[in-house]
């Protein structure tokens, strides 16, 4: 399907993600379906690893890099424990974020041109799994009141995704590639 004459082509974006099991989704799409639906129709509840990462025409490079990147970098336990907030944001916590953080300093070693969330917060990341976005402080505290408690949540993050698509339309993004950490399959 063509677009209309004269239309800017579209960008696509590109990501890299730890995707949460079940276990963490039952928690989380409930909320982002309450939320922040247009983030849940293009990505599943994730942990950020790098975003924006390389250009779309970069990634299959890119992703042989990652790679070797990733066999490097032992799985590891994550667990999911109580909720924080950004001025227009509600997440799930990593009650340890150093893992998380290991891995994106490594990955963001190899890829510098590539700040994290454009360097709209600097140049370092904080692990979060985004449950909810709001316009206003207002909306903000008021979901927050009733956010459900849940008991922690542990998993084994085995591999990285790497997602391209669309930012700020309403369109599932596409898995590029699954890779492995430390050699797991």
């Amino acid at each position: 399907m063509s677009g209309s004459q004269g239309a800017a082509p579209t960008k696509l974006t590109t990501t890299i993600m730890i995707v949460a099991p079940h276990e963490v989704q039952a928690v989380a799409v409930p909320l982002l379906r309450r939320y922040a639906p247009d983030t849940l129709t293009r990505v599943p509840a994730h942990l950020t690893i790098l975003y924006p990462f390389v250009a779309y025409e970069r990634l299959d490079e890119a992703c042989a890099k990652l790679v070797s990147i990733c066999a490097e970098i032992a799985p590891f336990e994550i667990t999911m424990e109580g909720y924080g907030e950004f001025p227009s944001a509600l997440y799930m916590t990593p009650r340890n974020p150093q893992p998380i953080k290991r891995v994106f300093h490594r990955v963001y070693r190899d890829f510098p041109e590539c700040l994290p969330y454009g360097g709209a917060f600097g140049d370092d990341l904080t692990p979060h799994m985004t449950v909810g976005e709001f316009e206003t402080p207002e909306e903000l505290h008021g979901a927050k009141a009733a956010l459900p408690r849940y008991a922690p949540i542990t998993f084994r993050a085995t591999r990285l995704h790497v997602l391209y698509g669309i930012d700020h339309i309403a369109l599932p993004w596409i898995t590029h590639a699954v890779i492995p950490l430390g050699g797991a399959r």
